[in-house]
């Protein structure tokens, strides 16, 4: 029996975009955000009103003349040589935070004299604000690494996150020079985020580099270890590696064929192992699938299947089903079976499990278990034949199991043997006749193939035939794809009824696929979508 198993989810999934979505402005709190950040703002004692009144004071202002007098006052004090000497941290996490907010000034430019800002001497020296503003930070993160999720609330305060999202917009407007330049320059302000890698990664992507791309997402995806706050991101990242990983590796020579899809299979096995509710994990595991096979490497199959198994309720019908496909691909049939059967029961109109199940099922020799999954198949896809067919191997099955056994028939009885003498002599017995043969027995019917051949005959005959070839779907949408091939010897046109379903069989969503005139022997598509949410399953109603 030929099995037929569907499209990789991988294939079919829209890509995830490489970059994120633009920031929202956020206030940085006018007190340290971190507690075990140590830097001392009571010495010298002028700092202690300084940093807590008139920083605040200066943080709260709307951009204008009024926050500029109060920044150039505080940054009188702070360009003090005693005060510097006094507590250099603290006076340089202060000069970096005013630097930030000099920036939001109305009209600001990238630059400003030290006379501009009050801070110090030659007053005619030019000074880069953001540059300025790193190398005072850095300086405080070098001194007390555990300074860095203070000086990230200024790093990532607005003059960066307006550079940022500056890229992104260049980026959405195919800019790709503005938007190579917007994120590194934010990057002067923040290295540790990976927005700016995602930018220069969808560049990379825009010019045609893969390589270059995948060079970029690996730095962006080192950006988000440890952090939840870029999870999202993280999930993305992860699959873009795993993606243009599978595609950027079939061009490249060995070794660095298989460095790419290593590379590529190890950012999906993380993403399916650290999220396995996500939407994209049931993708992350179909390409796990494509990178074993494109290796030959069994343990990748055994991977796939592992993680899943290992935690089935964690996992949606969809990524149980791509598990079930690795063990499969790996010889692991009964594995299979199991994780097909998991899958039907997290969602009874899985149709592709149905069929898959049903399909190994067979080569296990279970007619009987067979039957109660193809019944479930053919009320949800009847107007396949393949579907129908499988009846017939079902019972093909049983009917091996219960052959009836053919009776014995009896042995002729054996004549009497003539004494020895001339034929006829007085006194010779006359030879007996050739004993008769039994009649032989009467043929035991075997009443499950006529199953066989009535359900063979109805695949057969059956004078259309659907076929879904493709459905994705969304959290808020689904789309399917399929043709319907004209058997019969008419030209015919055919509306198709669906139903699409929820988890729970209820019906989401009803369309029609109007497909036709379609020519004898050919196919004809058609595509529906659907923008109702939480679809997770169709079916559609036999073709008259």
């Amino acid at each position: 029996m030929t099995r037929i198993f569907r499209t990789s989810l991988f294939a079919i999934l829209a890509a995830v975009p490489v970059a994120a979505s633009p920031l929202a402005a956020q206030t940085p709190a006018a007190q340290p955000a971190a507690a075990t950040c140590s830097v001392d703002f009571s010495q010298p004692k002028e700092y202690v009103t300084l940093y807590n009144i008139g920083r605040a004071r200066a943080i709260q202002l709307p951009a204008g003349d009024e926050r500029a007098k109060s920044i150039r006052d505080i940054m009188k004090s702070l360009a003090n040589p005693k005060n510097i000497s006094a507590n250099p941290q603290g006076t340089s996490l202060f000069a970096g935070q005013m630097m930030i907010l000099w920036m939001l000034q109305p009209g600001s430019p990238a630059t400003a004299t030290r006379g501009q800002l009050n801070w110090g001497e030659p007053k005619d020296a030019v000074i880069d604000l953001a540059k300025t503003a790193d190398s005072l930070f850095t300086a405080v993160e070098t001194a007390q690494p555990v300074c860095v999720s203070e000086t990230k609330i200024w790093r990532q305060y607005k003059p960066w996150q307006d550079r940022i999202n500056a890229a992104f917009k260049a980026l959405q407007n195919n800019q790709l020079d503005s938007a190579e330049m917007l994120a590194k320059s934010s990057m002067v302000l923040d290295r540790m985020s990976p927005y700016a890698y995602r930018v220069l990664a969808a560049v990379a992507q825009g010019r045609g580099s893969q390589g270059d791309m995948l060079q970029h997402l690996e730095k962006a995806l080192a950006m988000t270890v440890g952090d939840t706050g870029y999870a999202e991101d993280r999930r993305a990242v992860q699959f873009q590696i795993g993606q243009v990983g599978l595609e950027y590796a079939e061009i490249q020579p060995e070794p660095k064929r298989t460095e790419t899809l290593r590379n590529a299979a190890n950012a999906m096995i993380a993403l399916a192992t650290e999220s396995p509710a996500a939407d994209v994990t049931p993708y992350a595991l179909s390409g796990l699938g494509m990178a074993a096979a494109s290796l030959k490497d069994s343990s990748l199959f055994a991977k796939c299947f592992d993680i899943v198994n290992s935690a089935t309720d964690k996992y949606n019908d969809l990524a149980t089903l791509q598990a079930a496909m690795c063990a499969n691909r790996n010889g692991k049939t009964v594995d299979a079976v199991r994780l097909f059967e998991v899958t039907v029961a997290k969602n009874p109109n899985a149709r592709d499990a149905l069929y898959n199940g049903a399909a190994l099922l067979y080569e296990l020799r279970k007619g009987d278990e067979m039957l109660t999954l193809v019944s479930k198949l053919v009320a949800i896809d009847p107007s396949n034949p393949d579907n129908v067919s499988l009846y017939a191997y079902a019972y093909n099955v049983i009917a091996d199991k219960h052959k009836p056994v053919a009776p014995v028939a009896p042995a002729p009885v054996a004549a009497p043997v003539a004494p020895a003498g001339k034929p006829g002599a007085k006194g010779a017995v006359k030879p007996a006749p050739a004993p008769v043969a039994a009649p032989a027995p009467a043929p035991v019917p075997n009443p499950w193939i006529d199953s066989v051949s009535k359900y063979m005959k109805q695949s057969d005959d059956m004078p259309q035939k659907v076929t879904i070839t493709d459905f994705v779907r969304y959290t808020d949408r689904a789309m399917l794809k399929g043709d319907v091939e004209n058997r019969s010897k008419v030209a015919r046109s055919y509306e198709v009824e669906f139903e699409f379903l929820d988890l729970a069989g209820a019906v989401i969503d009803k369309q029609v696929a109007k497909v036709g005139p379609v020519e004898p022997g050919k196919p004809a598509s058609f595509t529906l979508n659907s923008a109702k949410a939480k679809i997770v399953a169709w079916r559609y109603a036999p073709i008259k």
